[in-house]
């Protein structure tokens, strides 16, 4: 069979109300290939062709055929495209006419959702992005690949726990059939079979991974999540609800991949942009708050509250006006006492959504409240204010002097630590500070230092007494040139003669270094 062309997509009507894979491959001319491949036969010849398992593995398989395709280049980014096939003349528009449908057809099988779905969830959507990582030496066959298995990584492995206890199930029904009355039986076998693929199912969720191997997917779920609160702005824009249930679930991938790998979590929330600022500062106190909630080992259902708080607690700035937001200069009194009601605005948001538990209300109302008493907006001291308006203080503290915004530049992680304990006990709490720069190490993930082998690197993780262990080396201060990113373990060498040490801290700026550039 002959090789997929892309020209295929041209003028298709992609703009279907409903996710269906059988009809987007039938636009691509792959649909036949598809269904004869050997995976998805064998789990047709298990199931049928209606169970979800083989809708995902024709996903998954579309996306193996059009590999080759996917990591070619694509014409540049047109903000200029008019998407009317009927007005392009020249076989150029029409090549990137196909492109643009290919790649948004590509969105919808990796995200399961149809192009109006995606669309009214990213009014804005483009394809600016997509056509640039092949120029970035970036696979956008991985991409796909990644935010296929991000938005079907729990089914998947709820169904493989099934079908691996489904042998080891029947054998122990057959063993206690003449033990106990049938009805008995079922009840029984169907508790301990649930039991057994739930247990399952979240260990294998949960199980450790490399820096690297969860890099890929924290940086994912960072995007999603500025995405996901993006659209919550939209809605309550509109006068809508803001969607909660979404909101807890994207809690639950986040607090995952925290387990899985806390420091590659940490690593991206360095990832700022000044014009989505609102958004990806949400993003860093939530990856923040779950760190600091583990740390107090508190239970799941405070952690995953904390994370939920910390993503809606400021998502109210966004009523403010944008020129008093992004101003570089200081606000004057009359800005700042605008800027207190975004508190009040807040409020009004959470008031109209249902099942906010209530510690996201305490979060919001105390976060500006400092342990001296000159925090606002009721000016309370220390017992007055809530453990969760602390540690809401707390994280959304050290996430902004730790990221760059319109009026100022960030300070690092090293600075920002020092801040914040010369601050114990007048603006944050002096016991919960203690806890949160213990767990981020005083030097912290993200940190630049300098090595005593010459090299600069950054820190990407801590050892089990929070101190750095591997740091990715960028920078040659010998001779004062880029290097190939390579990482060295620094407590590998202890008692050798070989032992690498940091020597100082260094401003990355200084040498037109970004963390967020080598993390990946």
């Amino acid at each position: 069979m002959s090789a997929f062309n892309v020209e295929s997509c041209f003028g298709a009507d992609i703009n279907i109300g409903y996710f269906d894979i059988n009809e987007i491959l039938d636009i691509m001319e792959i649909k036949s290939k598809v269904l004869n491949s050997k995976r998805v036969n064998k789990l047709i010849s298990l199931h049928g062709r209606k169970e979800r398992i083989v809708s995902i593995a024709m996903r998954q398989v579309a996306f193996d055929i059009l590999e080759p395709t996917l990591d070619s280049a694509f014409l540049p980014f047109d903000p200029y495209y008019v998407n009317d096939y009927k007005l392009l003349n020249n076989r150029h528009e029409r090549l990137y006419d196909a492109q643009e449908r290919f790649l948004i057809l590509c969105m919808s099988i990796a995200t399961g959702r149809s192009v109006k779905s995606l669309k009214k969830l990213q009014p804005d959507l483009n394809t600016k992005e997509l056509r640039a990582k092949y120029a970035r030496k970036q696979s956008l066959f991985r991409y796909f690949r990644q935010e296929l298995n991000e938005h079907t990584r729990d089914y998947i492995l709820s169904y493989k726990a099934r079908m691996n206890d489904q042998s080891e199930w029947e054998s122990s029904a057959a063993l206690t059939t003449e033990e106990a009355p049938k009805s008995t039986l079922e009840v029984a076998s169907s508790e301990r079979k649930a039991s057994l693929v739930q247990k399952k199912h979240i260990e294998s969720k949960c199980s450790p991974t490399s820096f690297d191997d969860e890099i890929v997917t924290a940086s994912k779920l960072f995007e999603d999540g500025c995405l996901l609160l993006s659209a919550q702005i939209q809605l309550f824009k509109r006068g809508e609800q803001l969607e909660v249930s979404e909101m807890v679930k994207f809690c639950h991938r986040l607090i995952e991949s925290h387990t899985r790998n806390n420091f590659s979590l940490m690593a991206v929330r360095h990832a700022k942009d000044v014009s989505s600022y609102l958004e990806q500062h949400a993003m860093g106190m939530a990856v923040l708050g779950i760190h600091f909630a583990k740390a107090l080992k508190l239970s799941d259902a405070y952690v995953e509250a904390i994370c939920l708080g910390a993503l809606l607690f400021d998502l109210s700035r966004f009523r403010l006006p944008s020129a008093m937001v992004s101003k570089t200069t200081k606000m004057t009194s009359g800005e700042f006492d605008l800027f207190r009601k975004h508190i009040q605005f807040g409020e009004q948001i959470l008031q109209k959504c249902e099942g906010i538990p209530k510690a996201v209300y305490q979060m919001l109302y105390d976060h500006h409240e400092k342990v001296d008493g000159s925090g606002y907006p009721e000016g309370k001291q220390d017992k007055e204010i809530s453990v969760y308006g602390k540690v809401a203080a707390i994280i959304d503290a050290y996430d902004a002097m730790t990221s760059d915004q319109a009026h100022k530049s960030s300070m690092g992680p090293i600075e920002a630590w020092r801040k914040m304990r010369e601050e114990s006990g007048l603006a944050f709490d002096k016991e919960l500070l203690s806890v949160f720069l213990k767990h981020i190490g005083n030097v912290p993930v993200g940190s630049c230092v300098a090595l005593s082998n010459g090299r600069v690197g950054f820190v990407l993780t801590l050892n089990k007494v929070f101190q750095p262990s591997l740091v990715r080396q960028v920078y040659s201060l010998t001779n004062k040139s880029f290097i190939e990113p390579t990482d060295i373990e620094l407590n590998k060498f202890a008692n050798l003669r070989a032992e690498v040490v940091i020597e100082k801290e260094v401003d990355p700026k200084s040498l037109k270094l970004q963390f967020i550039d080598h993390i990946s």
